[in-house]
């Protein structure tokens, strides 16, 4: 078995899903192919996965290349796993600056909202890329993409290769139901519980332990001011919504216009503004202490399981187990007729449901209707999401400045003519980082006064 890690330098994750793979008898032994545009981060991830596998008694060879095209990189691959970062903190840093300087207040701003356009807009032509290569050069491989903003880049993939097998994992889905098991003080392997929606704003649809529905009990814990403090915003979106929403509180505050724009909120619901920036700061901390050990010969021991998909995925489809994960495919069942894996959601969106492995095929399951609230706000991010894909695979900036008017926070801040300056700033700000974008328009000032 041969297993490609693209962004292979993004360390931290590298070592969690080379630790989970070796851990496993059916692939103990996997050959790995490192993919990275930075030399140094390479070659550490070279040295970082060898290091791991002579603990775990591996016998798998160890290649590094710099780029996907590299001659050799992606040949007879049976699984890709992409965990990029188009433009790295510096990138990450004007996602959040220039906004703010039109008053737009972000914690994350890396799957919707104009920092998530920005960062699909930067991400796209580089997964496509990727795609492009694995198909080429080992068309039977999977393709297990990590890279944010999901839905967007894994629309562009299907829209780009659709014949590739490509699959968006997070592990929001699965953490959520974690933290909810810990939050009803329920163990988790006895929960019973089926989430479905878009990445990062899917909704928990059935919570159960023992055939007792926990709704009920859920909605109660929101009166307790010390659960409610755990989880402010997702708390606030379920007595709103009816059903618990995945990712974090974090994420949630800024899809929509409820929160980021109302100090007061802020503060009531200790929204943490920035909160990416602090992260990225911290991992830039991680990888130095990592890298001063692998200057000096000291690689970090392999790693507790950590129940990521990929890795687990591709150790059941080895082995021929059965698997039940989560997993971000098209709406669209089939190519005839208008089958939908969630029925009241666009047939075009890249939709997150649960997914059965059996043998080596994979088969998303069709979950029915979202309450309609909850198919409504996620309507509202798909159509976000669609526009900036369009855009990018049209090259029109005007789909993105409409995609920017769309976007709940983006709209509740700034009127139309600054929305658009917005994105003309953010597209000169990462230059070459961007696709090609022209207008199609001329846009006039109208009325003065």
């Amino acid at each position: 078995m041969r297993i490609a890690l693209v962004g292979a330098g993004s360390m931290q994750f590298t070592h969690q899903v080379v630790s989970d793979l070796a851990a496993h008898p059916a692939t103990r032994d996997a050959d790995y192919h490192l993919i990275d545009t930075d030399p140094d981060r390479l070659q550490q991830s070279r040295q970082l996965v060898q290091g791991l596998l002579n603990q775990r008694g591996g016998q798998g060879h160890v290649a590094a290349f710099g780029d996907v095209g590299e001659d050799g990189a992606l040949r007879q691959v049976d699984y890709c796993i992409n965990e990029i970062q188009v433009g790295g903190l510096a990138a990450t840093q004007r996602d959040f600056a220039i906004p703010a300087r039109y008053g737009i207040r972000q914690t994350i701003a890396d799957t919707r909202g104009i920092g998530g356009i920005a960062r699909a807009l930067r991400t796209m032509p580089v997964c496509v890329a990727v795609a492009r290569a694995l198909a080429e050069a080992s068309p039977d491989a999977l393709l297990l993409n990590y890279t944010n903003p999901m839905a967007m880049v894994m629309d562009a993939v299907h829209r780009a290769v659709p014949d590739l097998l490509a699959y968006g994992l997070c592990h929001s889905t699965e953490e959520t139901a974690r933290t909810l098991a810990h939050y009803l003080n329920v163990p988790y392997d006895e929960l019973d519980w089926t989430s479905a929606g878009i990445n990062h704003m899917a909704w928990m649809l059935t919570l159960a332990h023992r055939g007792k529905d926990l709704y009920p009990r859920l909605h109660e814990l929101t009166q307790d001011p010390a659960i409610f403090a755990r989880d402010p915003v997702r708390f606030e979106l379920l007595q709103a919504v009816g059903r618990f929403v995945t990712e974090s509180s974090e994420h949630n505050a800024e899809y929509f216009a409820w929160f980021m724009t109302h100090p007061l909120e802020i503060d009531r619901l200790r929204i943490p503004v920035g909160e990416y920036l602090r992260r990225s700061e911290a991992h830039l901390a991680r990888y130095g202490a990592l890298r001063q050990d692998l200057a000096v010969g000291r690689v970090p021991a392999v790693r507790a399981p950590s129940g990521e998909y990929a890795p687990r995925l591709v150790a059941a489809r080895t082995a021929r187990e059965p698997l039940w994960f989560y997993a971000n495919v098209p709406n669209r069942v089939g190519t005839v007729g208008d089958a939908r894996l969630i029925a009241n959601l666009p047939a075009e969106a890249l939709v997150e449901v649960p997914c059965g492995l059996f043998g080596i095929e994979v088969r998303p399951t069709a979950v029915g209707s979202l309450p309609r609230m909850a198919a409504a706000l996620n309507t509202q991010a798909i159509a976000v999401e669609q526009l900036t894909v369009e855009g990018f695979c049209r090259q029109d900036r005007d789909l993105i400045y409409q995609a920017a008017m769309l976007d709940p926070l983006t709209a509740s801040v700034l009127p139309l003519d600054q929305i658009r300056a917005l994105v003309d700033e953010l597209v000169a700000a990462h230059g070459p980082l961007m696709p090609p974008l022209a207008p199609r328009r001329v846009y006039r000032s109208g009325l003065t006064t």
